[in-house]
């Protein structure tokens, strides 16, 4: 017998026993967090990379669009960085952070605030609201705390919202969807087909699996259209091989770039993690 037919036989005769399966369920859970913080750079905006993008391609936009934009504070700070800013998209289903949203924002003329989730069709859901702009409220069951609310709210979708406001060119679209954030790229399809977004920035984590989306699924739609997909890390973009990480669900923000962007931001490219 060769080496791979004797560790085969090793595994299936340890696999009988409880007391190891138990054991490697505890190791692959441990191998899978010291994976994972490799990877992740964790939720802080201001080490994690999402600040120190902003501020790179903020100054040259004119349009951004924020689904999922709670409170505003992402959007609050792309707004300072971008002085040719000329019309902002805020989407958030919430009632209680909408309301939050439309007293921050009441004197910026270019911002717009949709009380709406985005999907891949137009129409209504459930959505899981936390008290207190709760920053994990969902339209997935089982992302959001046990204090959440039911509440079923209007669903529309990137292409119906950008052909409704006359927009040509998304310089910048943040995609924060607690999970269903493939649903959105989804329903993005014909602007991604035009490429008339710039640069997508969406967020990966534990709730991609409750919602049953794959990172392989994202990345495979978007460089389809012709997009370039990457990790972002507090230092640049970074190519993960999927060969090796697979579907490791633990918080990080990938980045989109359209190929007309791509050289501009070359400089910017690590390699591969």
């Amino acid at each position: 017998m060769n080496f791979r037919a004797n560790l085969d036989y090793l595994h299936r005769v340890l696999g009988h026993s409880p007391f190891i399966v138990r054991l490697a369920i505890l190791l692959r859970n441990q191998a899978q967090c010291i994976v994972n913080h490799h990877i992740s750079e964790g939720a802080d905006s201001l080490k994690n990379g999402e600040m120190w993008l902003v501020q790179l391609v903020a100054p040259s936009s004119f349009v951004f669009i924020d689904v999922g934009a709670n409170l505003g504070n992402w959007s609050s700070y792309f707004l300072k960085s971008a002085p040719k800013l000329k019309k902002g998209i805020l989407f958030e289903p919430s009632d209680y952070t909408f309301s939050k949203l439309k007293d921050r924002f009441s004197l910026n003329k270019e911002i717009k605030i949709v009380k709406s989730a985005v999907s891949d069709k137009l129409g209504e859901m459930p959505f899981f609201e936390e008290p207190q702009a709760g920053e994990t409220s969902s339209l997935v069951s089982g992302v959001s705390n046990s204090k959440s609310i039911k509440k079923i709210v209007p669903v529309t979708t990137l292409d119906i919202e950008v052909e409704r406001y006359g927009l040509e060119y998304i310089d910048f679209l943040k995609v924060d969807a607690e999970g269903y954030d493939l649903h959105v790229l989804r329903g993005a399809s014909s602007l991604l087909l035009a490429q008339k977004i710039g640069i997508i920035q969406f967020e990966y984590g534990r709730a991609w699996a409750l919602a049953g989306s794959t990172l392989a699924s994202a990345s495979s739609m978007l460089e389809n259209f012709g997009y370039e997909v990457f990790l972002l890390k507090k230092d640049g973009f970074y190519q993960i091989d999927y060969k090796v990480y697979g579907e490791y669900f633990a918080y990080s923000n990938f980045i989109a770039i359209s190929p007309h962007r791509v050289s501009s931001l070359q400089p910017y490219f690590k390699g591969k993690i």
